[in-house]
């Protein structure tokens, strides 16, 4: 440097040929850099037993060519604003200018650098996680992870962009902590629900696919788990949306979870005076039969009650998958049925018992 003033003096044409060798060497240690990391980098990664490094190198590969560009231009324009003579304002003013859309892109690039890096880690650990233990945790939690993290990065990134024009970023935490505190009063409910839905996301109480049993005492299959709402679809193709915070709060069946078995029962009655043993013969063998039913463990029928003119039996079985517990009821209760008529077994009717006795004899 101090040769290129000797032979140029220190006047503009110096600062011009310093700007232009500082773009140059940029370029070049970008060009280095991207060749390094080619050729040397990608031998290191390729040894490595993961492959999340060979993915994040092939991230910054395609960004270290804007990077040099960014940082050489921004390099360049600040060695050429010390050329500027102290009395031509409009030079200066017009290079501070540029300095300032050139830093802000060199912020911007870096930024799209990390969240690219930010989210496609995350990713592949969640992934990693999900292989490892069979769940479904990243189809739920990755979304809102990655919108946090993405918040975080341009939130740091806006303050480091205001630190560099001179801002005073204390005062503008002091303004956002306020106005936070100002929103969080005024959006209780939804900051309640916004908890209540990580809260799911990471206590897990049922999947995206598990049927439910909500609070209110409706049944359905649950489509999508949000931030905000978790929406629900019942048996008559019917979207119903429930705030998480009432979820989280409220007493949830999940049939889904931890297996998808599930008890079959059909209630029935007989007269009093039937043959128990071969009712329960009949209804067992009934049961077996039916190849949705479980061997293991296997089916009963008890006594669960004596009604006013009938003896009150439960059949009590197992299925593998909760879905076909409604139809297995209907075909055992249809079958039951059936067997009863050819087998000359009545069901329960109601019963009344009336005496009649002679009026009294009243003189008149």
């Amino acid at each position: 440097m101090e040769a290129l003033r000797t032979y140029f003096g220190n006047g503009m044409l110096f600062h011009a040929v310093s700007a232009f060798l500082m773009f140059v060497a940029a370029m070049a240690l970008g060009w280095i850099a991207k060749r390094l990391l080619s050729t040397l980098g990608r031998r290191i990664a390729a040894k490595t037993a993961s492959d999340l490094d060979d993915i994040l190198l092939e991230i910054v590969l395609d960004r270290i060519k804007w990077i040099a560009v960014v940082a050489g231009v921004y390099l360049a324009t600040e060695q050429l604003s010390r050329a500027a003579d102290a009395a031509d304002l409009t030079a200066q003013q017009w290079l501070g200018y540029a300095q300032g859309v050139i830093f802000v892109c060199f912020v911007a690039v870096v930024t799209v650098l990390f969240i690219r890096i930010a989210d496609t880690s995350v990713k592949y650990f969640m992934e990693r996680h999900a292989r490892r233990t069979s769940s479904k945790l990243n189809e739920a939690i990755l979304p809102l992870l990655n919108r946090l993290i993405t918040i975080l990065i341009v939130l740091i990134s806006v303050i480091t962009i205001l630190h560099h024009f001179g801002q005073d970023v204390s005062s503008l935490v002091v303004s956002l902590g306020v106005g936070s505190l100002a929103i969080a009063l005024a959006a209780q409910e939804t900051i309640a629900n916004m908890i209540g839905g990580f809260v799911i996301m990471t206590d897990r109480p049922f999947r995206v696919g598990d049927r439910i049993k909500l609070p209110t005492g409706e049944i359905g299959d649950v489509q999508e788990i949000g931030i905000r709402s978790t929406r629900v679809l019942d048996f008559d193709n019917n979207l119903m949306v429930f705030p998480n915070a009432e979820l989280i709060k409220g007493k949830i069946v999940n049939y889904s979870y931890p297996s998808e078995h599930i008890r079959v029962f059909v209630e029935l009655s007989v007269p009093y005076g039937t043959d128990i043993d071969r009712v329960r013969a009949i209804i067992l063998n009934i049961a077996g039969e039916h190849p949705d039913v479980l061997k293991s463990p296997p089916s009963s029928v008890s006594v669960v009650g004596f009604g006013e003119s009938s003896l009150n039996l439960l059949l009590n079985a197992r299925t593998g998958d909760y879905r076909k517990k409604f139809p297995i009821e209907t075909t055992l209760r249809e079958q039951i049925y059936k067997t009863f008529l050819q087998e000359k077994i009545p069901i329960a009717l109601p019963e009344r018992v009336v005496h009649l006795t002679s009026p009294l004899n009243v003189t008149p």
